[in-house]
């Protein structure tokens, strides 16, 4: 890909913070400055790959809304950050990522997970490389579609066979998914697996290691349509932690296993949707234990009873970014009642919303984790399915939405 050209729309008395210029050179980007101002009244470059809005914490979500509905017909990204003014002229300009998502829908479209986490120049590369190198394959799949929806009836056909086909790959990626295990007691294991099209770019495993260990994944491939979910499928293959040798066999750590997919992708050097997100966990019964690592997804969240729902935090960044990257490894011993659910950050768009900012535990808040534990994993995930279908679609920016409830009877 050539440099990509990043717009930086700047407040005012705001300037780019230190950790987003140098993730800026890294990628090499091309850099146009535009008023924010000028931005309501004129929108974004139609040359932009990627516009960055550094707002004033105070400023009103009316106006970056404004923003981007004048981008929200350029297929490019958006990254919102919320500027923090020094306390005097000697100090540098610091700054919080509280978005960043694909433009549609004249609103920014949760990408993955948003808070209020400080800027990481790390953190911030990988996220403007994957906003940047899914502008092209999204533009170019809508300039396909107007043409074959353009009037002829051959293109109608065509567009009709291409139909036929996304359906019949969705099919395929269903056939791929596991088959449910028995004798996994004392765990109970409910599954919600809701594509937002035909095909999907979120995947998920459930695998016995051995007698006493099972394995579980979950991953989400950068974009949506059908590269992602090729990436997908590649993925899935990749995230069973078993290697067997002759008569034995080694379970591979979770570690381990997202480390070696991470060479994987860097390695391929795939030219569209090379990020993803992923989590592997596996359960010891001997033990009574669940141990994770988890690259990029949302944090897990655990109920007990008695306590209040909470999320389960470890690092660990995208997948398909940097090389030599580590994968912290959780673990909780599990009580009888306990339920741990890992999920994809589709989620968090069905319950949150066209929130523009939320912060990390901001589903911690909603109803629907508060009745989590009165309900029951089967109930809650079912709940999941009826809301995916009935909420109006102008609601919330329609995504992928993977999970895994484990319980411990």
């Amino acid at each position: 890909m050539s440099a990509p050209h990043v717009q930086l729309i700047l407040d005012h008395d705001t300037e780019p913070p230190a950790p987003l210029r140098a993730a800026l050179n890294r990628v090499q980007a091309q850099v146009s400055i535009r008023s924010l101002d000028k931005a309501i009244a004129e929108g974004v470059s139609a040359s932009a790959d990627l516009c960055v809005i550094l707002h004033n914490s105070d400023r009103g979500t009316d106006v970056l809304d404004a923003v981007l509905a004048r981008a929200s017909d350029r297929a490019c990204g958006a990254m919102l950050i919320a500027a923090d003014r020094p306390a005097d002229e000697n100090e540098t300009a610091t700054g919080t990522l509280t978005g960043w998502g694909t433009l549609s829908d004249h609103r920014l479209k949760p990408f993955g997970r948003t808070g209020s986490a400080p800027l990481n120049a790390d953190e911030l590369t990988g996220r403007i490389k994957a906003l940047c190198e899914i502008r092209h394959p999204i533009r170019r799949m809508r300039d396909e579609l107007d043409l074959l929806r353009g009037g002829r009836s051959s293109h109608w056909s065509q567009c009709h066979d291409f139909d036929e086909q996304i359906r019949l790959a969705g099919q395929i990626q269903n056939d791929l998914l596991p088959e449910p295990i028995t004798d996994t007691g004392p765990l109970s294991i409910s599954t919600l697996y809701l594509p937002a099209d035909f095909v999907s770019g979120d995947t998920y495993d459930i695998s016995r290691l051995d007698e006493n260990c099972f394995g579980f994944s979950l991953a989400d491939a950068t974009g949506h349509g059908l590269p992602a979910a090729l990436l997908a499928i590649l993925v899935k293959n990749s995230l069973r932690g078993k290697e067997i040798y002759g008569g034995s066999y080694r379970i591979v750590e979770p570690d381990e296993l997202l480390g070696r997919i991470n060479d994987e992708l860097l390695t391929n050097n795939l030219r569209q949707c090379h990020f993803i997100t992923a989590l592997h966990a596996i359960f010891d019964r001997s033990a009574n234990e669940i141990r994770w690592a988890r690259g990029g997804v949302p944090y897990p969240i655990f109920f007990r009873e008695g306590e209040p729902p909470r999320q389960i935090r470890s690092s660990g960044s995208l997948i398909g970014a940097f090389a030599n990257q580590a994968y912290e490894v959780a673990r909780i011993a599990m009580q009888p009642g306990d339920v741990l659910l890992f999920h994809t950050d589709g989620l968090e768009a069905l319950l949150l919303g066209r929130e523009v900012c939320h912060s990390d535990d901001a589903l911690l808040n909603t109803d629907w984790v508060r009745d989590f534990a009165k309900i029951g994993p089967e109930d809650a995930l079912d709940r999941i399915r009826r809301l995916a279908v009935n909420r109006d679609p102008d609601e919330w920016s329609r995504d992928d939405i993977t999970a895994i409830a484990l319980r411990m009877s």
